[in-house]
């Protein structure tokens, strides 16, 4: 049985290692899981095994943008061998009720271009993909595409 709960600095090690593992080129490095774990306005949220052991987790952030509070997902992974048992979704619906308890109405996120799966899987989430486009966002110069939804 998998449990969820808040992420704190002692996993830190756990949650450096699940990046390098879901983002080979791309992950986090150590300091910025460290500053996110310590912002207010961030929200990490690990998905556990009764071992202890990490196997997934949600990194988002709340900004200011005009007047408005906007939910930003940074990173979801979930290590290989538990995809697709509905984990991610789990993580993904917790950020999205912490961000409604905090104000929050409306989520961003970037996604690779070529990334479809993760795309599909956000849309069955009823994000939407914007008609913004970050041209080279990503270190091998792919773009972003940004995808978003609004909260009740």
């Amino acid at each position: 049985m998998v449990t969820y709960g808040w992420a704190s600095l002692l996993d830190l090690p756990s949650l450096e290692q699940i990046e390098k593992d879901c983002f080979t080129t791309e992950a986090f490095p150590r300091r910025l899981i460290k500053n996110l774990l310590m912002n207010p306005k961030s929200i990490v949220i690990k998905a556990t095994l009764p071992t202890r052991k990490i196997i997934g987790n949600i990194i988002g952030v709340i900004q200011r943008v005009g007047d408005e509070s906007v939910g930003r997902i940074f990173s979801l992974c979930v290590l290989a061998e538990y995809q697709k048992k509905g984990f991610a979704t789990k993580l993904v619906r917790l950020i999205e009720e912490e961000f409604v308890l905090r104000g929050v109405k409306r989520i961003k996120l970037e996604v690779h271009a070529d990334n479809i799966t993760a795309q599909q899987f956000y849309k069955r989430l009823c994000y939407s993909m914007s008609t913004i486009v970050l041209p080279g966002f990503y270190s091998d110069g792919t773009d972003a595409l940004v995808m978003i939804k609004g909260l009740p």
